[in-house]
């Protein structure tokens, strides 16, 4: 375990916590990293994750595997990624101001779909509010729709403000990476769109229900411990109403498209057809 901290004494202290927190696995203390304007994006999506692992173990543990499931597939990877990353070396920093730091990294990272570790050059914007730094960048289905690959964006032409590929040879220092995530507009400039996006009433609705999720959640594992769910439709009836939430939080990051879109189109990007 890491000590929690909210937010670092300084730009690189941030950097060195988040990646501290994320090796151990502490998604709380890898959240008290990141800007605080920006942790409302990310909530909805991580609650969902939460509830549906958390869920499954529950019903396994409490009454066997369901021979009726049949597997499904889990799109919002947001706190999995929060706490992906195992060590960085620096490649580059840029001063933005006296305010704001970019630090390009080389990961690596546990990958997703094997046993290995893979290494990507990822772009990290240090923000200092008050006397204390927090970081940005997109985690888990957040950096999708930046790719323009979210599921449930209602559009087949996004725009796409990160770019995925393999790292340039031309770069000496990039050339233990498998992938770089390459921005198209300055990470600073995104950054600040998003802080706006995140204070719509939509945001704060979608977090104040993504909160009952989970206390509703909390209160149906603490009456799983004593014994009140007889069988296994009496624990999926209980949850019913938290299927309904999940649902409706489900379109929380999609909805943030049609703002990127416009903010994409002022700065002279066209969408692309996926």
């Amino acid at each position: 375990m890491v000590e929690l901290l909210d937010g670092a004494d300084s730009a690189e202290a941030a950097l060195k916590a988040m990646v501290a927190a994320s090796n151990a696995g502490d998604d709380q203390a890898a959240m008290l990293l990141v800007d605080p304007a920006i942790r409302p994006l990310l909530l909805p999506s991580i609650a969902i994750e939460r509830y549906a692992i958390d869920s499954y173990f529950l019903e396994t543990r409490a009454f066997g595997e369901d021979k009726k499931f049949r597997g499904g597939q889990l799109f919002h990877f947001t706190l999995r990624d929060l706490v992906r990353i195992r060590s960085i070396k620096q490649l580059e920093k840029r001063l933005v101001d006296d305010k704001r730091v970019v630090f390009t990294v080389l990961t690596t990272e546990k990958s997703y779909h094997e046993e290995k570790h893979i290494h990507n050059v990822r772009s990290f914007l240090a923000i200092q509010r008050s006397d204390r730094w927090y970081l940005f960048r997109p985690f888990g289905e957040l950096t999708n729709l930046l790719c323009g690959i979210d599921p449930w964006q209602d559009t087949n032409e996004p725009v796409k403000l990160l770019q995925v590929h393999q790292s340039d040879d031309e770069h000496s220092n990039r050339k233990n990476a498998d992938y770089e995530l390459e921005y198209r507009l300055p990470i600073e400039l995104i950054h600040e769109h998003l802080v706006e996006a995140a204070s719509a009433p939509e945001i704060k609705g979608a977090n104040q229900l993504a909160s009952r999720l989970q206390r509703h959640y909390d209160s149906i594992v603490n009456r799983a411990k004593r014994g009140d769910y007889q069988s296994r439709r009496e624990l999926k009836d209980a949850m019913d109403p938290i299927e309904d939430w999940a649902d409706i939080l489900s379109g929380t990051t999609a909805s943030l498209a049609p703002g990127l879109l416009e903010f994409a189109k002022k700065h002279g990007l066209k969408p692309e057809p996926n």
